[in-house]
């Protein structure tokens, strides 16, 4: 049985012009627009997109938080309308910016207090509570008041308190968001090594492919409410490879080399910069063997090739192309 499961769930909020619409049924503005996807058990499994693509509304809908338009949705079995309790008792929630601790009692005590609201007996709750601290080492901050504590140290009390009743779902929603790069590695060690371990499965909201390289074994990408690609960041590298960049410094040559270049076939773009020496970008039909006949060309146009070298396509620049649309294409006819 999937962790989760979810099909065609929708939701939309009202959009107002102004306050002077403010009564009015105004326009529909779909937050989730048919979103489809199924998270094994065990896994973490990543949901990428954009700001505003949908991410931290598809959280709140599993949460029991806003509840869906239309679809349906189950977190281990468990409906999250007509049985919203058990699903609640049954997951996690941690925020990137998390503020509902209170800020004046230490950390201890904020752990202590929300254990009470699981209904968690003391014997348990202390047990467990010396677990959460030792696996996230937060042994040294325990009795620190919260608002003493670094962003990062924040950011895993909160994963803490997610952890507080051992739920089986966790859901992180941008944890990174407000944490410099060695809080953010560190957190990402902790989720691999601590937060993810004995089957507990793990949905990690995030709008940068490297974390989800770095943490996910899947990912769904959204963008705008709807799925635009599930599967693996290899898979993902693998359906939008449609071109091969290659960066030439070039020394010489004829005069009108440039234009020549771009005739021969299979070359799809060409971008020069400099004068004495040129920098050229060359991008190519990957089902083309354009390469050698390029060098050949400038050789014989007296060209002298200082370097050339493959440009592999970024995670950013991937990702940039799918949610701005230019790859959606590609996507599309790969499946």
């Amino acid at each position: 049985m999937p962790a989760i499961e979810i099909r065609d769930l929708s939701k939309s909020f009202r959009a107002h012009a102004g306050w002077g619409q403010l009564l009015s049924p105004g326009r529909q503005q779909p937050a989730l627009a048919g979103i489809t996807m199924t998270v094994p058990a065990g896994q973490i499994f990543g949901l990428l997109g954009p700001n505003g693509a949908g991410k931290t509304t598809l959280i709140k809908v599993l949460a029991g938080l806003i509840l869906p338009d239309g679809g349906h949705a189950s977190i281990n079995g468990k409906d999250i309308v007509s049985e919203s309790l058990a699903v609640r008792q049954s997951i996690g929630v941690v925020y990137g910016d998390e503020r509902s601790f209170y800020w004046r009692l230490s950390l201890l005590e904020n752990l202590r207090f929300y254990a009470s609201l699981y209904r968690l007996p003391a014997s348990l709750a202390e047990t467990r509570i010396a677990d959460l601290l030792a696996r996230l080492d937060l042994q040294s901050v325990a009795r620190v008041r919260m608002h003493a504590l670094s962003s990062g140290m924040k950011q895993r009390a909160a994963i803490a308190r997610g952890l507080i009743h051992d739920p089986p779902v966790l859901f992180l929603d941008e944890p990174t968001r407000a944490l410099d790069p060695v809080a953010t590695h560190e957190l990402h060690r902790l989720v691999r090594e601590r937060v993810a371990d004995q089957g507990r499965t793990v949905l990690i909201a995030t709008n940068t492919m490297r974390e989800a390289e770095e943490l996910c074994d899947r990912v769904t990408l959204i963008n705008h409410g709807a799925n635009i690609f599930t599967g693996s960041i290899g898979q993902l590298r693998e359906r939008t490879h449609d071109a091969i960049v290659y960066r030439l410094v070039i020394g010489g040559g004829q005069d009108g080399w440039p234009r020549g270049l771009r005739a021969i076939a299979g070359i799809q773009s060409v971008s020069v910069s400099g004068e004495a020496v040129r920098q050229l970008e060359v991008t190519m039909d990957p089902k083309a063997s354009a390469l050698p006949i390029m060098m050949r060309y400038l050789v014989e146009q007296g060209a002298e090739i200082q370097t050339c070298t493959r440009h592999a396509r970024t995670l950013d620049e991937i990702f940039r192309e799918l949610v701005q649309g230019t790859g959606r294409e590609v996507l599309q006819a790969a499946r």
